[in-house]
């Protein structure tokens, strides 16, 4: 690996783990934000409502917080065309499957940093060089996870019947068009970038499960 990137690689973590020691600043940040919907009286200061948006608002900060990184991990290892291809891919399809949730907002932000990173690394190495085979079997690979194993439930959010059967239609659907997206583009860096992300969605949706199955 060249040394440039290792040590742009290396920056990214860096500013990963300084994130870590920023964790008081996050809660005392949200904290702030919820007292004061609190005294405006946007919010009741029942303590069921005081955590529903305490939750909502951690989601919110930790979510930009991934964009940022990523966006800027893209910047630092000169892939910032894939890293929004990444961020949107993930975001959309994500909204629809579910997937992996690490257990807290570090890691998360830690796990969304390294699979971008990898995405993109396997990508400047593999594109132009996958065969129309291994396309249409990664693919299929990836139609078949979100097929069975889609939507991913988070505890936080339970889906009912009726929206899971809406939910995994969908989620199949934007899925075989993003890919076949990535199918028509197969010759071009975006083409294995769009395939490769897919499939990544699809492995953490298998991860997630994993880890369901091993709280039970």
């Amino acid at each position: 690996m060249p040394k440039r990137l290792t040590k742009d690689i290396l920056k990214i973590f860096s500013i990963v783990k300084f994130k870590k020691s920023k964790v008081k600043i996050m809660n005392y940040l949200v904290s702030q934000i919820v007292n004061f919907i609190t005294e405006q009286d946007v919010i009741s200061d029942e303590s069921d409502v005081q955590d529903f948006y305490r939750y909502g608002i951690e989601i919110s900060i930790s979510s930009l917080l991934n964009i940022v990184l990523v966006v800027i991990a893209g910047i630092l290892i000169h892939h910032i065309i894939e890293s929004i291809v990444f961020l949107t891919l993930f975001i959309l399809i994500r909204s629809f499957t579910g997937g992996y949730h690490a257990d807290t907002y570090f890691r998360c932000n830690l796990l969304m940093c390294t699979t971008f990173i990898l995405t993109a690394l396997a990508n400047s190495i593999f594109s132009n060089k996958f065969s129309l085979l291994i396309i249409i079997v990664l693919i299929c690979v990836t139609e078949l996870i979100v097929s069975i194993l889609g939507p991913i439930e988070n505890k936080n959010k339970p889906i009912d019947d009726s929206k899971r059967i809406k939910l995994k239609i969908i989620g199949i659907v934007i899925t075989l068009i993003i890919n076949c997206t990535g199918l028509f583009l197969s010759r071009s860096y975006l083409g294995t970038m769009i395939i490769l992300t897919t499939f990544l969605i699809a492995l953490l949706m298998i991860a997630a499960k994993i880890k369901e199955r091993g709280s039970d």
